[in-house]
């Protein structure tokens, strides 16, 4: 009876997702440079504004 207890067990840990270790380094590289072109183009449209008026 031990035995099937065992293989019940290991079966419902089979079945449970394993956690995955995501690697967000690329994503933080592609976000921080979105935010640098956002940025840099509103301090250009910002110059504009300053050189016209």
């Amino acid at each position: 009876m031990e035995t099937r207890t065992e293989a019940t067990r290991q079966i419902d840990e089979a079945k449970q997702p394993q956690p995955q270790s995501q690697d967000l380094k690329g994503t933080f590289i592609a976000v921080l440079l979105v935010g640098a072109v956002i940025l840099l183009s509103w301090f250009g449209v910002f110059g504009l504004f300053l050189e016209r008026a």
